[in-house]
């Protein structure tokens, strides 16, 4: 048994060396300060409301991921989309509302995640009274990140968030 013991814990230390030294190979940590970050009015052509996206970070060669801040004002939301490598939000205040092309919409709230596959045609923002805000983790598949769509109509809003769920 004690010679078992030894053995794991040999196997445990050369793991923890290895991992020590990988790391010590690798650069830095960054930090990258909320207030350095860019942010910019959400385009009218692909949001209906105010909308203010700040970017956090892009993709690297070691990360095919991109994360935003996405913060809706009352009634304010994206066009429909699509995604090639799908998206992950999280929900980081008020409520998002999510709907998806067969009529579904549903209610998310600070500290849930909506993953959205990929290819799947979806909107996205605040209700009608409150703002929402969440981040925005996106999958990039070829250079390309989203497709954006028309825009959800008012009537479509306005049905989509008296039916939510």
């Amino acid at each position: 048994m004690a010679k078992k013991i030894s053995s794991k814990l040999g196997a445990l230390g050369l793991g923890l060396a290895l991992s020590t030294s990988a790391l010590s190979a690798a650069e830095s940590q960054k930090l990258t300060k909320f207030e350095d970050m860019k942010s910019f009015k959400g385009d009218a052509k692909i949001f209906s409301g105010e909308v203010k996206v700040t970017l956090m970070f892009g993709t690297n060669e070691n990360r095919n991921v991109s994360g935003g801040l996405v913060e809706f004002s009352p009634k304010a939301r994206s066009a429909w989309h699509t995604h090639p490598a799908g998206q992950t939000l999280i929900i980081v205040e008020g409520e998002i509302y999510t709907g998806t092309e067969n009529g579904i919409t549903q209610i998310a709230k600070k500290g849930d995640v909506i993953e959205c596959p990929v290819g799947v045609k979806h909107w996205h923002g605040a209700g009608a009274t409150q703002k929402g805000v969440h981040i925005a983790l996106t999958g990039v598949k070829d250079g390309q990140n989203v497709t954006w769509l028309e825009k959800l109509s008012d009537e479509e809003y306005e049905k989509a968030i008296k039916n939510a769920k």
